[in-house]
C-alpha cells in the first residue's frame, strides 16, 4: 500500500502543471498522503502485523 501511494503521488505531481497557481494542492495532498501511508507502515510493523 505505501508503495502504491507513493507511486501515485510521484505520478500526481509529474502530470500536474507546477506553474499553475493550485500547484501547493497537489503537491501538498500528495506529501500528506504519502507520509500518511509511510506512518500506516510503520504502525503495522511495529504491531507485528503481517503485510498484506
Amino acid at each position: 500500500m505505501c508503495l502504491v501511494f507513493c507511486a501515485f503521488a510521484s505520478w500526481a505531481v509529474k502530470t500536474s502543471d507546477l506553474q499553475a497557481p493550485d500547484a501547493w494542492k497537489t503537491v501538498f495532498l500528495a506529501s500528506f498522503g504519502t507520509l500518511s501511508a509511510i506512518r500506516y507502515f510503520r504502525r503495522q510493523v511495529r504491531e507485528g502485523r503481517p503485510r498484506t
